[in-house]
């Protein structure tokens, strides 16, 4: 019997947009074949999340590990945990114009990217960037905002702690939970 740690399920999520303020257009549906998703579950919080290669890497409290995308597997990676930094709430150091906007009377986050504001479906908790996409996880939700496109595709209507962006993935932790999928 496989240790919890080590399991995983596959499952079907379905690339939901969701619209922008704004000058920023519209989102069209996603096209109906549904993206797999691939769970994992971490021992401790999970950080230092990373896409490249195929492969997911984070840190928990063994250490690194590796979760090849296509197959689910979890191993140990040989490389050496970084220091656990702070989300990057601000979503500051991405290597794009963002600002994030907490209006004071108002339960949501507003992001303003290239000149068009796209509103959040709650506090912005962490933010990554791979080029012109930012993935932006808050406590509802997690989305991708494509600058090239000016729209807004929310992939997870569950919020999360940590966010990654990298390829053709995006992945996201809740507590011990880690789940990546396909970005298109």
């Amino acid at each position: 019997m496989m240790k919890p740690a080590k399991m995983f399920r596959l499952s079907l999520l379905a690339m939901l947009p969701m619209a922008a303020c704004g000058p920023a257009k519209t989102s069209q549906p996603a096209a109906a074949s549904a993206a797999t998703e691939t769970t994992v579950t971490s021992q401790g919080e999970p950080y230092a999340l990373h896409l490249g290669g195929g492969a997911l890497t984070f840190c928990d409290s063994r250490g690194m590990r590796r979760v090849n995308l296509k197959t689910g597997q979890d191993a140990a990676a040989a490389d050496v945990c970084p220091l656990k930094e702070e989300a990057n709430t601000a979503c500051s150091g991405l290597g794009v114009d963002v600002e994030v906007r907490s209006p004071p009377t108002e339960p949501d986050d507003v992001v303003d990217l290239n000149g068009s504001s796209f509103p959040m479906k709650g506090r912005v908790h962490d933010c990554a960037a791979d080029g012109r996409v930012l993935a932006i996880a808050t406590g509802s939700a997690v989305s991708l905002i494509d600058a090239a496109r000016n729209v807004v595709i929310e992939v997870s209507r569950e919020g999360a702690d940590r966010v990654a962006v990298g390829g053709d993935w995006v992945a996201w932790a809740d507590g011990a939970k880690i789940r990546a999928v396909p970005r298109n």
